[in-house]
């Protein structure tokens, strides 16, 4: 099965997830996610309510919404694991939110995030994918008291209650450079065997 998932849906990137959402449509592909970032442009009422428009379309056609962080900003240096802060500075490129900020904050974005996808779009969004696939240890706990279930990292998704993990081999484009282009056909490729296994 082909799930495609779509990130970064946001007021700066409407025009072209939306260009990319038509092409889908023709293609037929309706089994998709947006991972949606709504603290991008917040004071923008008019971009604001465009996107909603856009984001109750497609869950009116069965796709699943997301929340893919706040701002998906990084607000300080990064921390945890020295390959995750390696990943956050060199990889990331400024986008791994939750790594530089404190559990209180995370918490605050969390909320924040719901709230607009509650408000705005009558949703109880139950997955949480973070920016550039980035948390720092003991996110767990800051997803399930904002009311998450599940939260998807690179190469799966996992059952935030019971720790139950889904391997999903990412393949497709990301509109990066050539490197990271081709890493992301390489974790694919090596996560394929494993997937339906877990």
């Amino acid at each position: 099965m082909l799930i495609v998932a779509v990130h970064d849906v946001s007021v700066a990137e409407l025009g072209g997830a939306t260009w990319l959402l038509r092409r889908l449509d023709d293609l037929g592909v309706r089994r998709r996610v947006l991972k949606v970032v709504p603290g991008i442009g917040i004071d923008d009422r008019t971009a604001q309510a465009e996107l909603a428009a856009h984001l109750r379309d497609e869950v009116t056609g069965g796709t699943e919404i997301v929340l893919h962080g706040w701002m998906h900003r990084s607000s300080g240096p990064p921390r945890g694991p020295w390959f995750d802060r390696w990943r956050a500075t060199a990889v990331a490129e400024g986008s791994a939110e939750f790594m530089g900020i404190d559990e209180q904050e995370a918490g605050r974005r969390l909320r924040l995030g719901r709230s607009w996808l509650r408000d705005i779009l009558g949703l109880e969004p139950n997955g949480f994918c973070p920016p550039a696939w980035l948390a720092p240890p003991g996110f767990d706990g800051a997803l399930l008291a904002a009311g998450f279930r599940y939260s998807i990292g690179f190469s799966g998704l996992r059952e935030l209650r019971t720790g139950q993990r889904i391997v999903l081999p990412p393949a497709g484009y990301m509109g990066a450079g050539p490197g990271q282009e081709r890493l992301i056909r390489l974790v694919g490729l090596a996560a394929g065997p494993l997937a339906g296994l877990v």
